[in-house]
């Protein structure tokens, strides 16, 4: 791990750490619940962690997952996906991407069902940072837990 300090959030539906020196900005809206990002001076791309919370109670969570990969090859630039297994209750999957405006990407996704609700944490970075950051991300996700849920989010 990097040694960063995380700092508790609590948001409506779940409880996550973050890095302690990183900002929170106001999300566009659902299925968006947190956006956080590293400290930064106008750069076009800044390492960050994203939260949604979503309802997918219909579709089921299999078929939510299949629907999450299915938009996300459909939005990203450049989308490939590196690697998609089974993580604990949920799933993880990362995969890279390229922002015209900020150059190479790689994210890590994660993603668990509970009340009929689906919830992601992704973490992003430039992808030449990604390896210095991954044990971070690790940390972050290590501490989210769904409120109201089993606590093995």
């Amino acid at each position: 791990m990097t040694g960063t300090e995380l700092r508790p959030y609590e948001g409506r539906e779940f409880r996550i750490a973050l890095p302690a020196h990183w900002e929170t900005v106001e999300p566009p809206g659902p299925p968006v619940a947190l956006i956080a990002v590293e400290p930064g001076d106008g750069a076009a791309f800044r390492t960050n962690v994203v939260v949604t919370a979503e309802d997918v109670a219909d579709a089921g969570a299999d078929q939510w997952q299949r629907t999450v990969g299915r938009a996300l090859a459909g939005h990203l630039q450049d989308y490939l996906l590196l690697d998609e297994q089974p993580a604990g209750t949920g799933t993880r999957r990362l995969f890279h991407h390229v922002l015209p405006e900020a150059g190479a990407i790689t994210a890590e996704q994660w993603a668990w069902t509970a009340g009929g609700r689906g919830f992601t944490v992704t973490a992003s970075a430039a992808t030449f940072a990604y390896d210095a950051l991954a044990d971070l991300f690790a940390a972050v996700v290590e501490h989210f837990r769904i409120r109201g849920g089993d606590g093995t989010a």
